[in-house]
């Protein structure tokens, strides 16, 4: 597995349950989780389907912060997205997740800023394929 496999695997499997929950909502006519759907899309799924055209276009690799780049983001998103389907569920409060949202949103942003280093690092664009 690399990086950009892993992006683009949990990016898929992140827009697909964004959807799924849409389409609860859109049935149910209970759009409380909008916010929910809206990260599980873009932080979920969008980012990493365009991480993962980055690292293959800019041909970024697989090294130490390749990964830790993809990991920030994943391990962030799923604190974020579990944590604002908690609050907006409402299964808990802002009181009790306000932290964790918090440090989700820390971690996010670190793999974002470890991404632009990545991408400014980059010597060339991958060859184009055949």
């Amino acid at each position: 597995m690399t990086p950009i496999r892993l992006h683009l695997m949990l990016g898929l499997a992140w827009l697909v349950a964004g959807m799924l929950l849409g389409e609860h909502m859109g049935r149910t006519g209970d759009h409380g989780q909008m916010p929910t759907h809206a990260h599980i899309m873009l932080v979920g799924g969008v980012l990493p389907v365009l991480w993962a055209l980055v690292y293959r276009t800019f041909a970024l690799g697989q090294g130490i912060f390749a990964w830790l780049q993809t990991g920030l983001h994943h391990i962030g998103a799923m604190i974020m997205i579990v944590g604002l389907y908690l609050l907006y569920g409402p299964m808990a409060g802002d009181e009790a997740l306000g932290p964790g949202l918090g440090v989700s949103s820390m971690l996010v942003i670190a793999a974002t800023v470890l991404m632009l280093v990545l991408a400014a690092r980059a010597r060339t664009s991958a060859p184009a394929p055949d």
